[in-house]
């Protein structure tokens, strides 16, 4: 087979660059090992139970997931949050649940931080701004004090990479934040900034048949371009563009493009410096525990968007996400969904235990802490033994590395959720940028 253009990969990445690529050009194909698209985003619909795999919520935060969503004619399939979960986000003190501040002016009156904390915060415009790269946990101890880190700053992170800030790049991890304090010398300053200059607020949204209908969306418009159950054996350059094998037919193309994870890719390339690089990066381990129960059992509901904890919680979950509180539609109306995650940089530990095991510890702690003595009328455990990659401190390194595998490989472009950025607007984001070279 002949094709000017092929995607490898078709989780969100592969297919929303299949995506934008379609609307000026048909000659591509999309690739993809699995006999489904979708990647981690994965919806199963059971019992009248709406669970999602991975990704819970997407953040309408970019133009590129904007067009994507109005492409599809997807504004009536969207749900938004309700206003009170999305107002009540929890974190944990001395055992029990409590609201973080909903607006920046609670910070100084939350029971959270101390009058001391508090004061650090107002000091933060005075703190040099960094010249070099250092760590998320270092970064925001030195602008905004440990304790502020550990209550805020470390549940966060949690939500998002479920890693080790004293790991994690501040440039790269959370390179908004970063780019504030470069930009103008104070994260505060930027912040006050840049919601003068923006009165657009960015929403978070899930979809009534689950976030897998987009995936099948884009696949039912482009199906013809894809090869579902088949996986690349090998790829070579010649000089008319590239030869990749696979394990039913050989491709011949000008272009590719990469969306598979970083351990997959390395293993398909001829260079030894990027394959160290792509070898290097972390992807930790998750548990994704879907429980359902009568709405009735439940003495302690915590109408909000979820919990996040810290490592001296001594947990043995990462968060618990409050489903039917956040979108009623996930659950029958007499009934209460949550999605307990588990595992991530401090808990890989418990990744390693036997499924029922885990359940029985994670029940345990769900069912004390919402107050119930019911048994789980609905259960969902899926697992993800290399889960979410981590930013680590030379993730500079390896973007340098693949800059120049790129300019060295013409018409190689590498993308994926282990590069600019791991939510699923990021990816689409990056899509679209990615297809002006295509």
């Amino acid at each position: 087979m002949k094709v000017q253009t092929l995607i490898i990969g078709a989780g969100i990445s592969g297919l929303s660059t299949a995506h934008f690529l379609s609307k000026k050009n048909s000659d591509f194909i999309v690739i993809e090992s699995d006999k489904s698209v979708g990647g981690v985003i994965s919806t199963k619909i059971k019992s009248g139970f709406i669970c999602e795999n991975g990704p819970n919520t997407v953040l309408i935060n970019n133009d590129a997931i904007k067009e994507l969503l109005n492409d599809y004619n997807l504004g009536e399939s969207i749900i938004y949050p309700s206003k009170l979960a999305e107002k009540n986000r929890f974190v944990i003190k001395n055992g029990k649940a409590v609201a973080l501040p909903s607006h920046p002016i609670q910070i100084f009156t939350t029971n959270l931080l101390s009058s001391y904390d508090k004061l650090k915060i107002l000091l933060e415009p005075f703190k040099k701004k960094h010249h070099k790269n250092t760590s998320v946990k270092s970064f925001f101890d030195h602008r905004f004090g440990v304790n502020f880190t550990n209550t805020f700053v470390v549940p966060f992170t949690t939500g998002i990479y479920a890693g080790n800030i004293e790991k994690m790049s501040m440039k790269h991890a959370l390179s908004k934040v970063w780019k504030l304090e470069q930009d103008f010398g104070s994260v505060l300053k930027g912040l006050i900034k840049s919601r003068k200059s923006s009165s657009q607020k960015n929403q978070i949204f899930s979809l009534k048949k689950g976030l897998s209908d987009l995936n099948n969306k884009i696949y039912n418009r482009i199906q013809k371009n894809i090869l579902l159950d088949t996986r690349v054996k090998s790829i070579k350059k010649n000089d008319s563009g590239y030869v990749v094998e696979t394990n039913r037919q050989t491709i011949k193309c000008t272009k590719i493009v990469s969306t598979i994870p970083a351990f997959c890719l390395s293993e398909l390339i001829e260079d030894d410096d990027l394959i160290q690089q792509l070898n290097n990066i972390e992807y930790v381990p998750a548990n994704v525990l879907h429980f359902g129960f009568e709405k009735k059992s439940i003495k302690n509901p915590l109408n909000g968007f979820g919990v996040l904890t810290k490592p001296s919680d001594n947990k043995s979950f990462l968060g618990i996400l409050f489903n039917s509180q956040i979108f009623e539609h996930v659950s029958p109306k007499d009934k209460n969904l949550y999605t307990v995650i588990v595992g991530g940089d401090r808990q890989k530990e418990l990744c390693e235990l036997p499924k029922k095991e885990l359940e029985s510890i994670i029940l345990k702690e769900l069912t004390d802490f919402i107050k119930t003595d019911s048994e789980p009328i609905f259960k969902n455990h899926y697992v993800y033994k290399k889960g979410i990659p981590q930013y680590r401190m030379k993730h500079q390194e390896l973007v340098k590395s693949i800059e120049r595998f790129q300019s060295n490989n013409p018409n190689f472009y590498i993308s994926g959720n282990y590069i600019n950025g791991v939510s699923v607007s990021d990816c689409i984001k990056n899509a679209k940028k990615l297809n002006n070279n295509l």
